[in-house]
């Protein structure tokens, strides 16, 4: 019997890579999804929930949704669709359905505080959207900081951005909620681009999802949508697309998949084009001599393969999970 390895809150503006980190999470016994959390993000929050209630409902995934904050601390600007879509999650094919159920009483971040408060140290916050909801919490109630496990997040990067080219999309949507976390004191671990651009779900890894199901197959048609998209702006020659958010998942079920290497950190706010980029003091220096203090760990190497294969399987039992459920539901 498989025990519970991280009990988890996975902090989200799905998404096709959220959803994606999600079904990560679910297919792993090793790992209890507490509550999934939304923010705006990549769409509204409205969006974001209903997206995260379709992917509950879609799987048979028995896990509360928290509707959270509608808009960054500070900053403002036009929700994407270039990515993910107007609804944040379109598909090339079948959709996921409307939602059937309702999001949880409350708002995200009391129930990030609740679950933190009555399981000090056991609950690990994944951060795969902007950081507003976290450093809400932060604020409301610092004396949790301790009480984290810690916050793996995927944002940032210690070197090109993607929406400047200083920032990354996640960090740069609401840097002045990520400077707040970063300078918490929470233990933090940084998936960012200069990482994720090495963990690529490849064209071979969508057809497999595809074949394993025939027919119908709205997982495949969402995967294709996501890579069809990235290979648009960044040319078909690409052999795959960058699968960013499960890697703070993949990490958490194996994490002999990443190499992490402990940094200083911090989040840019000043006016300019530097606004969210994340400076990583990748300096060496002695460490005799060295008192930064190093308050990130820095996913600096993947292996890429691994990664793969990891989430193809989980993919595909999410395409024969949802394949089941209809069937069942037709019979």
């Amino acid at each position: 019997m498989t025990t519970t390895t991280h009990r988890i809150i996975i902090d989200c503006d799905p998404g096709h890579d959220d959803m994606a980190a999600i079904l990560l999470a679910a297919a792993n016994p090793a790992i209890k999804i507490e509550a999934i959390t939304a923010v705006c993000g990549n769409a509204s929050v409205d969006n974001t929930t209903n997206n995260a209630l379709r992917i509950v409902d879609t799987f048979g995934l028995d896990i509360p949704v928290y509707r959270g904050a509608t808009q960054p601390l500070l900053h403002r600007y036009e929700f994407p669709a270039q990515f993910h879509g107007p609804t944040g999650l379109d598909s090339a094919g079948a959709e996921l359905p409307a939602a059937t159920s309702t999001v949880a009483e409350g708002h995200a971040v009391d129930a990030i505080i609740r679950l933190v408060d009555a399981n000090p140290g056991e609950i690990s916050l994944v951060v795969v959207g902007p950081m507003t909801n976290v450093a809400l919490v932060l604020a409301l109630r610092p004396d949790l900081a301790p009480k984290i496990k810690q916050i793996v997040f995927m944002g940032g990067s210690s070197g090109e951005g993607n929406v400047t080219p200083a920032a990354e999309f996640n960090i740069w949507a609401d840097a002045e909620a990520a400077r707040m976390v970063f300078k918490a004191g929470v233990p933090l671990v940084m998936f960012g681009l200069n990482v994720t651009h090495q963990t690529l779900l490849r064209r071979a890894d969508v057809a497999a999802v595809r074949d394993a199901v025939p027919g119908d197959n709205m997982v495949a048609d969402i995967l294709e949508y996501y890579c069809g998209t990235y290979y648009r702006f960044a040319g078909a020659d690409k052999p795959g697309a960058p699968l960013h958010d499960p890697c703070c998942i993949a990490w958490l079920i194996d994490p002999s998949l990443f190499e992490i290497s402990a940094h200083a950190g911090e989040v840019i706010v000043d006016n300019g084009g530097a606004y969210g980029q994340t400076l990583i003091d990748l300096r060496p220096q002695d460490p005799a001599h060295d008192q930064r203090e190093k308050n990130v760990g820095l996913a600096v190497a993947a292996d890429p393969e691994r990664f793969a294969t990891l989430v193809t399987q989980a993919m595909i039992w999410a395409a024969e999970r949802v394949s089941t459920r209809t069937q069942d539901v037709a019979s």
